[in-house]
């Protein structure tokens, strides 16, 4: 029983690391380093079937395969236009491309070792089915799956193209190489999802100020530059907890994170996914909203925020009133400094101070 324990435990984890569910997680990470690698190949792909036309073409005695090796030229040239143009705006189709781009490419390799040339042993084909599918990452079935069924199109090629014996050698180093070829694809997109599963989670404690779960200053602030330099309106807003020196001087610094990280929260919650929410520093607060331009709309949401923190617990354990002060700028421009937004919102934000707190002010 224990060894059929083991056995069904290891077919699990088998099981896991073919399906490899990372790729879901980390998709767009993955899907950026496969266009780049898309156009790397493309790149030393042009360059080597072009340097071997140039050598090729005034020996074509010694060089039988120049017109395959020209279609292979024009097929990277074209797939580089193709990264540059199209795949540079649409990366999450970088890994479909990728397969698209490799058929071609895997299919003349075919080619060439069974009815373009039938009375030698195939070498391209042999390479192919090891290297090409190591410069992108993707679930390993799938790998796996497409390296079997170009080594299967290549069996039946080879059948009907060569000699009884010569198929028969062709296959023995066709199982030889497509064992390795599984074999090294399999161990190499593990470490490499496990590298992306890394270096996201890097990235985002770098990103994330880590006593509220939303962006640090930096990266918030380079993000809603760029929302702002790319034309994308909306509601520029700042929100400061009031009287918070008070707080923790009276309670305590570790009460006074309680307090920020309850106001945290509740902005999460008022605002959207695609909304841009960073810590400024200390108990002050940033909201960029993406596409909320409508003076009404934001008064309603801003005034919403405002209902729920004063129905929230915070400051409650303590037996004392806790509330917030929000100033907002609305850009609804199509052309706008970032300075000059902030500078907008700080000064509604001084307003609502200046009006008692726990209140809201917003320019249009």
């Amino acid at each position: 029983m224990n060894a059929i324990s083991k056995l069904v435990k290891r077919f699990g984890h088998l099981k896991e690391r073919l399906l490899a569910e990372k790729v879901d997680l980390y998709k767009d990470e993955i899907n950026n380093r496969n266009y780049h690698s898309f156009l790397g190949l493309t790149v030393v792909g042009v360059a080597i079937t072009g340097s071997i036309l140039i050598i090729g073409m005034p020996l074509p005695h010694l060089f039988v395969y120049n017109k395959q090796i020209f279609v292979l030229f024009c097929i990277t040239l074209i797939l580089y236009f193709i990264g540059k143009s199209f795949l540079q705006k649409e990366k999450k189709y970088s890994t479909l491309a990728f397969y698209c781009a490799l058929t071609p490419i895997m299919l003349m390799g075919i080619l060439m070792g069974t009815f373009l040339d039938p009375k030698v042993p195939s070498v391209t084909i042999m390479v192919f089915l090891c290297v090409l599918t190591l410069f992108m990452i993707d679930k390993p079935w799938r790998i796996i799956l497409y390296i079997t069924c170009s080594a299967v199109l290549y069996a039946i090629f080879c059948y009907y193209a060569k000699a009884y014996e010569l198929f028969l050698t062709d296959l023995m180093h066709l199982f030889a190489f497509y064992s390795m070829a599984v074999g090294v694809n399999y161990l190499t997109v593990k470490e490499r999802i496990d590298n992306v599963e890394s270096f996201v989670n890097y990235r985002i404690r770098s990103e994330i100020d880590l006593m509220t779960g939303v962006f640090n200053r930096e990266v918030g602030l380079n993000k809603i530059k760029e929302l702002i330099n790319n034309g994308i309106q909306g509601a520029f807003i700042i929100v400061d907890i009031d009287n918070f020196k008070r707080i923790n001087d009276n309670f305590g610094h570790m009460y006074g994170d309680i307090v920020i990280k309850k106001v945290s929260h509740l902005i999460k919650k008022s605002f959207h996914e695609e909304d841009v929410v960073l810590r400024m520093g200390g108990d002050e607060f940033i909201v960029y909203s993406v596409n909320l331009v409508e003076l009404k709309e934001c008064k309603k949401r801003l005034e919403r925020l405002l209902d729920c923190f004063n129905s929230s617990e915070a400051g409650k354990e303590e037996g004392i009133s806790v509330s917030i002060s929000i100033g907002c700028s609305i850009n609804d421009k199509v052309n706008i400094d970032f300075n000059r937004l902030y500078r907008e919102s700080d000064r509604c934000l001084y307003v609502a101070k200046q009006a008692g707190k726990g209140c809201c002010v917003i320019k249009e």
